[in-house]
């Protein structure tokens, strides 16, 4: 079952039909103008969704790759680990997935969160990594989806789920600091960096760390949000006026969450079709003063953003993996499935993304 054809749940869907021809997959999704879409894939049964679709649906399936909206993905997963389906997740939900472990432990299924761009590739960097290098001080994982050149007012343009996106300014961000768990505010920490092969960009804390909180134990730990410079400014603003609460206010007989017009309004004002680049580039610190490093990166076209696709990217092989049994049963995260990392890049690679990789 694929559930949520959007910006990043298409393409996933594409992509595996490459990878894995011979499934046969319901989709579901609340536009029904995507049947048509969809309909030139073979096997592939496409439904306009509804409680009572999917709750039939969920009885005839083995395995769910979900992209949905971050403020609904957490429910229906849950349903979905309740009766023993595996889960490939992409949503940014706010929930802590272990709080579903003992329905994955009692089903002996798979549950994938986190599987894209960031969080999802960024954690299997890590993973992979710190299992090889000895004595880990700290990681500082940078990632950020952007176009190619700043545009005007904010120097960015909308290229997944706006109300996930203004998540990333508004939710307390956890980091790391000399082995304590703290809760930063996203403009609290701010750094440059002038990237090889894109130029000076600025970043913000962002709550990215999720999972590795729990199966990565290093001292320090931090994962910071790329923009060009300029837009940590432009979007503080937007919070300070209250254009990020989430609670109603009345405009004169009308009754708004401001948020939900910020995010209309990005999806209105910023959606544009520009050339982008997806890109992450981790840093960790180990064995006293060495420093493994780790840049990779994918440029995007208006037809093919690089967020989303690479999102998708990832969300499709590791649907694949769950598809073929190769995940081991339980909750796995990415930072679990660096066996995998060289199948991945080699994937990757084959799609047009490029990486680097430094010790010193």
């Amino acid at each position: 079952m694929f559930l949520g054809l959007g910006r990043v749940g298409l393409k996933t869907l594409f992509l595996f039909k490459e990878l894995v021809k011979d499934s046969y997959i319901y989709a579901l999704d609340k536009d029904p103008s995507l049947g048509e879409v969809v309909k030139r894939l073979d096997n592939v049964e496409f439904h306009v969704y509804d409680g009572k679709v999917f709750d039939n649906l969920t009885y005839k399936v083995d395995l769910a790759v979900i992209a949905l909206p971050s403020s609904t993905a957490f429910k229906i997963i849950e349903k979905l680990v309740s009766r023993c389906v595996d889960v490939v997740d992409v949503s940014f939900f706010s929930e802590d997935p272990y709080h579903l472990k003992n329905f994955v432990d009692d089903c002996n299924s798979v549950f994938v969160p986190d599987a894209g761009f960031a969080p999802g590739y960024s954690n299997l960097i890590v993973g992979s990594a710190v299992s090889k290098l000895n004595d880990v001080e700290s990681v500082d994982i940078m990632v950020g989806g952007i176009p190619a050149d700043p545009i005007p007012p904010l120097g960015y343009v909308v290229m997944w789920n706006p109300a996930d996106l203004i998540e990333e300014y508004v939710r307390p961000a956890r980091v790391v600091e000399d082995g304590v768990l703290k809760y930063l505010d996203p403009f609290e920490v701010t750094v440059q960096l002038d990237l090889e092969g894109v130029g000076v960009l600025e970043g913000f804390i962002s709550d990215g760390l999720r999972t590795l909180l729990r199966n990565v134990k290093v001292r320090n730990m931090r994962e910071l949000t790329l923009r060009w410079p300029g837009h940590i400014r432009g979007m503080k603003l937007l919070r300070d006026l209250g254009l990020m609460d989430k609670d109603l206010i009345k405009v004169d007989d009308v009754v708004v969450r401001p948020s939900d017009v910020l995010a209309k309004l990005f999806e209105v004002k910023l959606s544009k079709r520009v050339n982008d680049i997806a890109v992450i580039y981790v840093t960790i610190n180990y064995g006293g003063n060495r420093k493994y490093s780790e840049l990779v990166m994918l440029r995007g076209t208006p037809e093919n953003p690089a967020t989303p696709t690479f999102t998708a990217l990832v969300h499709a092989y590791t649907a694949k993996l769950a598809y073929n049994s190769a995940i081991l049963r339980g909750i796995q995260p990415l930072e679990n499935l660096s066996m995998f990392k060289e199948m991945y890049d080699e994937y990757l690679k084959s799609k047009g993304v490029l990486s680097s990789s430094q010790l010193v």
